[in-house]
Parts: structure tokens; C-alpha cells; sequence
């Protein structure tokens, strides 16, 4: 049997786009295209990735695709026990051929993101592949998302995953903290590991805590002391000030319901004053007025909305997760399954569902800054 459809394009695009996916050095990354290999029959790959002792097999189709071009890829690899798998999507798919992908465990990736004529914002993925997968190769950066979910559910755990994952792969995160004290974050992050303590330790990723400052200011605002503009200057300016000067790619504010104030300009501001250009925010939030969120207001602001959830069924714990909103993107809202384990978040493949200086001088006349580094 063979498997091929037609391929042209930059062999240099593909290899970044492989070292992206599975978080490896494109230096130590070799690559060949249209590839034959015997296994218990003939099959033909568009490429064949190799690092080391490892091996991906690559779907790279230019022009539409049926189901059973995906089948038929997810049978070539797995006779060849190739078990890297990975779709670079330059074709539209239906809802139906996304779900194949999850459940075959396919890594797909855009390649707009990485051609370089491209102007579409790059993909922040997670580092899990399913997860990934849903999301059509991870968030698209230049927006804001949020992670929401009852207390417990995983929110902050998910969350340090992104930043780790984006710091393995050099792109530099910070975690805001607003409701928890950094020596008990970092104690709670060291129980597990997912890589985060290291990429602390390394400087990829900061922690920074808000001081009592902003409770103050919120004060303030709340009794009609300072305008709420002037509030939402103060800190985004602040914070945007620290990202461009530790080139940070990847930002987590947990939980982003000490910020806010329940109105809904104030968040509408608030939230669309925090994108900036190549840089993926992920606020969390708890939920309390909707299904989504504190106020009830948050989720129509954010660009995207995952949110984690568990319940006890047989005296067991079981956890889900579901995109519930994705603008700009392609995505699976079918609940993936999960557990918390040492190493982090871990989908349960077998439960899979198959079908990314103060600005405002007359904002306050206090120059402390109000996000304080931990180190």
C-alpha cells in the first residue's frame, strides 16, 4: 500500500515545524522527503523526520484531504512503529477529520504560522499532545485566553505546563501570582515534574507576586478616588514594561480575579488592553456567576476559554477538560480525560473522544511597582 500526497515545500519550514512540535533541537533534527520503508508492506511518507535514535513520520498534504488519506497515514506509521506522528495542516478540515487526528494521537500544526510570508500569528502549544491537537497546534499568539474552572480543578497546574513547555522550547514566561504567596506556589510546582522548577532555576520563567499596592488602588477606584483607566494604565503598563524587557513570549496571571473590578467596561478594557503582538496571555479564573467565570463577564472579552472540571464517579476522581470558545481557529470541543500525577497534567489516551515605568504619571504618586519579582 502507499500513502502519499504531494509535498513542495521549504524543507527548512518543515524541520523548525518538527522541532516545534516535539520540543527538540532543529540543529540535531535530519530530514527526508518521500520516503519509501518496508515494513510488513510498502508504504510512502512525505517526510520522515530523524533525531537520535527517534523517528517522525510527517503528513504534509497540499491540497484537501479525506479520511482516509489520515487512516491510512496513522497505518503506515504504526506498522513502521513510528509513534511520532504529525499533521502540517495547509488544508482546511472538517470537525470530523480533527477528532480522527486526536484520537490517533497526531500532532497537527499549522504551517501559516511558520511559512515565511506568513502574517498569521505563531502557535503557543502546550507541550500535550491532545490537548494541541484540539486547539489545532496550540493558541495563537497576540491574544488572551482564559483557563477557568472550581477550585481543585487543575487550572494553575495547566497553566505552568504552558510556561514550561514555552520555556523548554525558548520561548521565556512569567507567572503573575495575585491570591497565592510565591514560597507557596513554588513549594506546590516542586511536587511535580513538569520541568518548571528547572526552567525557574534557569531564568526562563519568572514568578512575579502584586503587592499590597494594588488593593489600595482598587480602594480608590471603587470609592471614586481614581479613575478606572488610570488603574488599568498603571498595571498593564507596568506589566507590559517587564515582558518587553525580559523578552517574555508567554504570560499566566493566576487568578485574574484580584485585578478586576465587576464592570463590565472596566473588564472589557482591562482584558483587550493586555494582548500585545507574538506574546500568548492565559488569565485563570474560578467560577462563581457563570460557567465560565467569576463575574460572568470575562469569557466574552478573552479570545479563547478552556475550562477544567472533575466529578466522582465509583468513589474515584475523574477529571475533564473542554474548549468551550476558540476564536480564529479550528477546534475539538469534545472533553478530553486527565489526571494530575507527579509529572504534571497526563491525558488518559484511553478516554479520548474520537470524532498557545509607569506610564500615567497622574495614575498614583506611589513609584513602588506593584509586580514584585520573587527573586
Amino acid at each position: 500500500m502507499l500513502v502519499k500526497l504531494a509535498t513542495d515545500i521549504n524543507e527548512s519550514i518543515i524541520a523548525g515545524i518538527v522541532s516545534s512540535a516535539f520540543s527538540i533541537n532543529k540543529a540535531n533534527l535530519s530530514l527526508e522527503k518521500d520516503v519509501v520503508m518496508e515494513c510488513h508492506s510498502k508504504y510512502r511518507f512525505d517526510y520522515i523526520a530523524s533525531s537520535g535514535d527517534s523517528k517522525y513520520a510527517l503528513l504534509v498534504p497540499l491540497k484537501p484531504i479525506s479520511v482516509r488519506d489520515i487512516i491510512k497515514f496513522n497505518s503506515a506509521a504504526t506498522d513502521c512503529r513510528i509513534f511520532n506522528k504529525l499533521f502540517i495542516r495547509n488544508v482546511e478540515l472538517n470537525d470530523h477529520q480533527i477528532k480522527l487526528l486526536t484520537g490517533f494521537n497526531i500532532k497537527v500544526l499549522e504551517l501559516s504560522p511558520y511559512s515565511e510570508s506568513s502574517h498569521i500569528s505563531k502557535r503557543s502549544m502546550f507541550g500535550l499532545s491532545v490537548l494541541d491537537s484540539k486547539l489545532s497546534g496550540g493558541l495563537r499568539s497576540g491574544y488572551v485566553y482564559m483557563i477557568s474552572g472550581k477550585p481543585g480543578a487543575g487550572k494553575t497546574t495547566l497553566a505552568s505546563t504552558f510556561l514550561a513547555h514555552g520555556a523548554a522550547s525558548g520561548e521565556k514566561g512569567v507567572m503573575v501570582l495575585t491570591d497565592t504567596l510565591p514560597d507557596q506556589f513554588m513549594d506546590n510546582i516542586r511536587t511535580m515534574d513538569m520541568g518548571f522548577k528547572e526552567q525557574f532555576d534557569r531564568k526562563m520563567i519568572e514568578v512575579l507576586e502584586i503587592s499590597d499596592q494594588i488593593r489600595s488602588m482598587k480602594v480608590d477606584v471603587s470609592s471614586g478616588n481614581m479613575d478606572f483607566r488610570k488603574f488599568i494604565t498603571k498595571m498593564v503598563n507596568e506589566l507590559k514594561s517587564f515582558i518587553i524587557d525580559h523578552d517574555i513570549k508567554r504570560v499566566v496571571i493566576d487568578q485574574i480575579t484580584p485585578l478586576l473590578i465587576p464592570n463590565d467596561d472596566f473588564i472589557n478594557i482591562f482584558i483587550n488592553s493586555l494582548s500585545m503582538p507574538d506574546v500568548t496571555m492565559i488569565i485563570v479564573s474560578g467560577l462563581r456567576n457563570s460557567d465560565m467565570s467569576v463575574f460572568g463577564i470575562e469569557e466574552y472579552y478573552v479570545t479563547g476559554v478552556i475550562k477544567l472540571d472533575y466529578s466522582y464517579q465509583n468513589n474515584s476522581l475523574n477529571r475533564t477538560g473542554q474548549i468551550l470558545k476558540m476564536r480564529g481557529t479550528a477546534f475539538d470541543s469534545s472533553p478530553f480525560h486527565f489526571d494530575i500525577t507527579s509529572t504534571g497534567i497526563k491525558i488518559n489516551d484511553s478516554n479520548r473522544d474520537i470524532n498557545i515605568t509607569k506610564i500615567d504619571e497622574q495614575g498614583t504618586s506611589d513609584t513602588q511597582n506593584i509586580f514584585k519579582s520573587i527573586r
